[in-house]
């Protein structure tokens, strides 16, 4: 059983037993996935490859360790993977790599692409009268990428209510705050919320009730377009002075001295 508790301790150990940066926006999205993949998303846990299973793309491919964790506690992703990861000898990297054996579907984090991919899936889908579900994760620094909105507005065109968007509004971005660059997320969840007129959710991002809610709405009932979950989360959840920090996008914590509960012990 998934618990988010303990998937943010060991998204946290990966990367700070290997040194490997882009922590803090893996950190935003633990108890998002941990709903998602314990409670939802339709797989084969004996086949990565089952073609009745639903589609995750994570978009913000840059924040992608608590998805190697949960992948790898339903035995997709190999131990070896995370003791290796951040050498030459592990193949998922910082980013992620499309990888059909761990369930990984596409190759992300040059942003704007994770959606276009998973609007074209969906649309798959629907040609084929097939019931799969596509779910795509993007971060909110992410949709100042002008690809988003044509996709966007691909899937009202072709009401894809077989997709879920979920925007991780955290409020940060790899060179500074979003309001700093483009649209604060206040006025972003407006823009996005004009392209549905249901199943738009504006929800704390941590919250695990809220969240089910979400998902329960997508999944068991019949929409008429696709849905958005606008979720509000913090970088870096977890460790307190990387959390909200402009520095720690790729920066990993051991780096300012921080050490892992389990070495105080």
């Amino acid at each position: 059983m998934l618990n988010s508790q303990d998937i943010r301790q060991k998204t946290i150990e990966l990367s700070c037993k290997t040194g490997a940066g882009h922590l803090a926006p893996s950190l935003s999205t633990v108890e998002i996935l941990t709903v998602l993949f314990e409670k939802y998303l339709n797989f084969n846990k004996n086949n990565a490859k089952d073609e009745t299973r639903d589609r995750f793309v994570l978009s913000k491919g840059h924040g992608a360790y608590a998805y190697y964790i949960i992948l790898n506690e339903l035995e997709f992703l190999p131990d070896w993977e995370l003791e290796k990861f951040n050498t030459d000898e592990a193949t998922i990297m910082g980013c992620l790599t499309e990888n059909p054996e761990y369930m990984i579907e596409a190759s992300t984090g040059s942003l704007g692409h994770g959606l276009p991919l998973a609007i074209g899936m969906a649309q798959s889908f629907k040609i084929q009268n097939k019931p799969n579900k596509v779910i795509c994760m993007i971060g909110d620094g992410e949709m100042q990428e002008g690809s988003n909105f044509e996709a966007l507005m691909l899937a009202y065109r072709f009401k894809l209510d077989n997709l879920l968007v979920i925007i991780d509004a955290n409020d940060l971005q790899a060179m500074g705050r979003v309001e700093d660059v483009a649209l604060p997320n206040d006025r972003l969840s407006k823009v996005l919320s004009s392209f549905i007129d249901e199943n738009y959710f504006d929800i704390d991002g941590h919250d695990e009730e809220e969240i089910a809610k979400c998902f329960d709405s997508f999944y068991n009932k019949q929409n008429e377009n696709f849905s958005i979950m606008f979720a509000r989360t913090i970088k870096g959840k977890g460790i307190d002075f990387i959390e909200h920090s402009e520095k720690h996008h790729y920066r990993c914590p051991t780096l300012d001295g921080y050490v892992l509960k389990a070495e105080d012990e």
